[in-house]
C-alpha cells in the first residue's frame, strides 16, 4: 500500500479480500484505490461532500483504476453523511463490513447525532467504524494534530458503540461496534 499511514489503517481494520469498505470523507486522495489494493473481491465506495473532491477522486480513480471503478469495486458518492440516504451507497449489499473515517473531524468537534445514526444504518452485522487521525508515519513520532480519544470514546459509546483505541507512531484509529 502506497501511503505507510493507509497500510497501518488497513493493518487496524484488519481487511479481509471480501469486505465491503465504506470511506466516509475521501477527498482526493488515492485511499479508495489503496484499499481497494486489500479487498480484491468485496467493494469500497466512497461518500463525499464536496463535488471538487469528487472530481479529483474520479479523475484520480480514472487512470489505473478504470477497471476496478467499471466493474463496480470502487464506487463514489457525493452526499453530506448527515444527510446520506442507505439506498445510496448500499446497492444491492446488506451493510458495510468496515466504515472508514481519515480525519474527519465531525466525530469530535462536535456531537455527530446525526452522522453517527447513520453509521448504524449502514453497517453489516458485526461490523466496525474505524475513525482514524494523522498524517505521519505509523513509526515516526507523534506530531500532526489529533481529537484526544476519550473525546471520540465519549461520544461513541453515548450512541451505543463499544470502543477500543490504537495508536502508533504518528497514527490514532478508533475502532467502534456496536453493542
Amino acid at each position: 500500500m502506497g501511503d505507510a499511514r493507509f497500510g497501518w489503517f488497513a493493518d487496524a481494520m484488519d481487511l479481509r479480500a471480501t469486505d465491503r469498505v465504506l470511506e466516509i470523507g475521501p477527498g482526493s486522495s488515492p485511499s479508495l484505490s489503496l484499499l481497494a489494493e486489500r479487498v480484491t473481491e468485496g467493494r469500497v465506495v466512497g461518500v463525499e461532500r464536496s463535488a471538487t473532491a469528487i472530481a479529483r477522486a474520479a479523475q484520480r480513480l480514472g487512470t489505473p483504476s478504470a477497471a476496478q471503478v467499471n466493474s463496480g469495486r470502487i464506487g463514489l458518492v457525493h452526499a453530506d453523511l448527515a444527510r446520506l440516504l442507505p439506498e445510496q451507497v448500499l446497492d444491492g449489499i446488506d451493510g458495510f463490513d468496515k466504515i472508514l473515517a481519515v480525519n474527519v473531524n465531525v466525530f469530535w468537534t462536535k456531537r455527530p447525532t446525526a452522522e453517527l445514526a447513520v453509521v448504524r444504518k449502514l453497517l453489516a452485522p458485526g461490523g466496525g467504524l474505524y475513525l482514524c487521525y494523522g498524517y505521519g508515519d505509523p513509526d515516526g513520532a507523534s506530531t500532526s494534530a489529533k481529537p484526544p480519544p476519550g473525546r471520540l470514546e465519549e461520544r461513541l459509546t453515548e450512541a451505543g458503540f463499544t470502543v477500543r483505541t490504537l495508536a502508533s507512531g504518528d497514527l490514532l484509529c478508533v475502532h467502534a461496534v456496536l453493542d
